[in-house]
């Protein structure tokens, strides 16, 4: 159950690099390693955590020299963590109100025993969910409509834009219609390691094509399995007519699963992350 420890879901496999260590190297290490998100080390000991999202905006639209820079200089500290004994639903409210998908894991002695990610507790969420009845679908969750960009917008531009309205994802369009999604694994994968000229290169060369979407109507438990499967963390929601008419991301998707509704002690946990998260200012570390 979701209110279980999360000692029960940690992954103990850690991808590490020290902290003299370029960003390039270590945003290749990643690519490498099909991870996102690498722990910075001094002298064994973690002092930052260095994420997808840190490309995002530390990196690609800097004036950063990648191959020539510390990835001391552009990583997140201090690193969040949490102790063995944390329940996993408390776990997953730290993430959603941070806006962040990794958690350090702290043993006993307060050294670090393993991350627990939010990839993690969607398997979780899918695995609970099974043989439940799900009533809630994706057109009874969908608020936020989809940030869109022209196909011949420069993935400059692109970038500049997510980190202006702290997007992880948009829907590239031609001539009005849904023809891919650039994310920021588009971002490590396509972009930060490839070199190429941001400001030149429009952004349909960069993006995940064909768009992969799920109509409105579908279950939500339905949408979860898919994503988990998929390894997708933000689905485009499209209407009858197959037009888009908004995104889910897997943090604000996962709050609505069947699986989260088992006992009163995580109805009480989503009462209070949503009183939090609707009544303050939140920072948004990688």
């Amino acid at each position: 159950m979701l209110s279980n420890k999360v000692s029960e879901i940690v992954t103990t496999n850690l991808t590490t690099a020290q902290v003299s260590t370029s960003i390039f190297d270590v945003m290749q290490l990643m690519v490498s390693q099909n991870v996102g998100r690498v722990i910075i080390t001094d002298q064994e000991v973690p002092v930052g955590i260095f994420t997808e999202k840190d490309v995002l905006r530390r990196v690609v639209i800097t004036k950063v020299d990648a191959k020539q820079t510390a990835i001391k200089e552009v990583m997140t500290a201090p690193i969040r963590g949490v102790r063995e004994e944390t329940h996993i639903v408390d776990a997953f409210a730290q993430m959603y109100r941070g806006k962040y998908r990794h958690l350090l894991v702290r043993g006993d002695s307060g050294k670090i025993v393993g991350i627990v990610s939010m990839r993690r507790i969607l398997k979780l969420a899918v695995e609970l969910g099974r043989g439940m009845s799900e009533t809630k679908t994706m057109a009874s969750i969908t608020s936020e409509a989809a940030a869109t960009v022209d196909q011949s917008l420069s993935v400059y531009q692109t970038i500049d834009l997510m980190n202006k309205n702290g997007a992880s994802a948009v829907v590239v369009t031609a001539e009005g219609k849904a023809t891919g999604i650039f994310t920021e694994r588009d971002v490590l994968k396509r972009v930060a390691t490839k070199e190429i000229s941001t400001k030149d290169t429009p952004v349909k060369e960069v993006m995940t094509a064909p768009l992969i979407t799920m109509p409105h109507n579908t279950l939500v438990g339905d949408v979860l399995a898919e994503m988990y499967r998929r390894d997708i963390r933000n689905v485009p929601v499209s209407g009858d007519n197959g037009e888009l008419i908004g995104i889910v991301s897997m943090p604000d998707i996962l709050q609505y699963a069947q699986a989260f509704d088992i006992d009163e002690k995580v109805r009480q946990t989503w009462k209070e992350v949503k009183e939090h998260y609707d009544s303050e200012d939140h920072f948004t570390p990688g």
